[in-house]
């Protein structure tokens, strides 16, 4: 049989129901692969380039694959759907996230990536997490049907950059081998209904719903690594329209050079050169202008007395109102707004 009658023998025994995705397949011995323990650590594996692809998984762990996202959806988030037998095996490092979803059958599952074994049941509406470069074994003793999600690290890291807004150095995902998680369920039912059915649009609404578990499983699952910036050259915009929006949202206290650099994971000596570079001048100089501009807007609209408006634009008292505002201003405050309002 050809590959493509077999997708679309998948396709349409997925889209009708016949097997309910839920069949009992007929008692088989249990298959086995090798099961020798994961003695590949990471970095051997990394530096030996022992990655296997999604294309290869099967041959270390074989079943009937009833569904492949391949022509529908972007290749750095796949779905592929399996039957499985009872099996013992042991899967070399990936180099992608694998999530599975279990969809039909219970059984006592084993797995083992680093240490001991773990064991726990799993079924419908469970989820276990395989972060990426990490071997594995598996045990289990009853048939069982699951949908796989391949993500690609260069996607995971994306997507973290742009949910944070931060360079994002590496992602890894929690060991969990078992997890009840109705959304990831949910997703993992509507990929596998778009991608049986099809439908005008279906690469849009796919990579839509790639896009949902990715950031979930982004905000749930993983630990998150983002770079430090480099110290010097001036900011990227949207660290620098954060740091403009905390100083205008914060601009009635003293505000810190130790948060300021926290808002860009910085150091303070790496901010303030930057800051520097961006904006030309000290971030002290810079928020006591932001502080100036604020008083001057009061005093253009508001009968306020000098003293509240001290407070509100993050002055100590008046005083000081009025010794940074005539150094800034050439003239008092007072004088100021007679000159706004004369």
């Amino acid at each position: 049989m050809k590959p493509e009658a077999g997708a679309d023998l998948a396709r349409a025994r997925l889209a009708n129901g016949k097997s309910g995705l839920c069949c009992c397949l007929a008692d088989r011995p249990m298959r086995t692969t090798s099961s020798r323990p994961c003695q590949n650590s990471r970095e051997e594996a990394r530096a030996m380039g022992q990655f296997i692809t999604v294309e290869e998984l099967p041959r270390y762990a074989p079943g009937e694959m009833m569904l492949d996202s391949s022509a529908v959806g972007k290749a750095d988030f796949r779905l592929r759907v399996f039957r499985y037998a009872p099996s013992d095996i042991w899967v070399p490092p990936s180099d992608n996230f694998l999530i599975v979803i279990y969809r039909e059958g219970t059984t006592a599952m084993k797995r083992r990536v680093t240490g001991s074994w773990k064991q726990d049941r799993v079924g419908r509406g469970v989820t276990t997490l395989l972060t990426r470069a990490e071997a594995s074994n598996w045990r289990w003793s009853h048939d069982i049907e699951v949908s796989h999600l391949y993500i690609s690290p260069r996607l995971m890291a994306k997507t973290a950059s742009e949910a944070f807004d931060r360079d994002t150095e590496s992602v890894e995902l929690h060991d969990l081998l078992r997890i009840e998680d109705p959304v990831l369920t949910w997703i993992a039912d509507q990929m596998v209904q778009e991608v049986s059915a099809g439908g005008p649009g279906g690469r849009l609404c796919y990579d839509a719903m790639a896009l949902q578990a990715s950031i979930h499983i982004l905000r749930k699952y993983a630990s998150v690594q983002f770079k430090m910036p480099c110290a010097q050259g001036p900011f990227r915009p949207a660290h620098a329209r954060m740091i403009e929006d905390y100083i205008e949202q914060n601009i009635s206290r003293n505000i810190t050079l130790d948060e300021l650099a926290n808002i860009c994971n910085c150091t303070p000596v790496q901010f303030a050169r930057k800051f520097q570079a961006h904006y030309g001048m000290r971030p002290h100089s810079y928020v006591l202008t932001r502080k100036v501009e604020r008083a001057c807007e009061h005093l253009r609209k508001d009968r306020l007395a000098l003293k509240e408006i001290a407070l509100l634009s993050g002055f100590s008292d008046q005083s000081h109102l009025n010794r940074i505002f005539r150094r800034h201003m050439s003239t008092t405050p007072a004088e100021y707004r007679k000159q706004c309002t004369g």
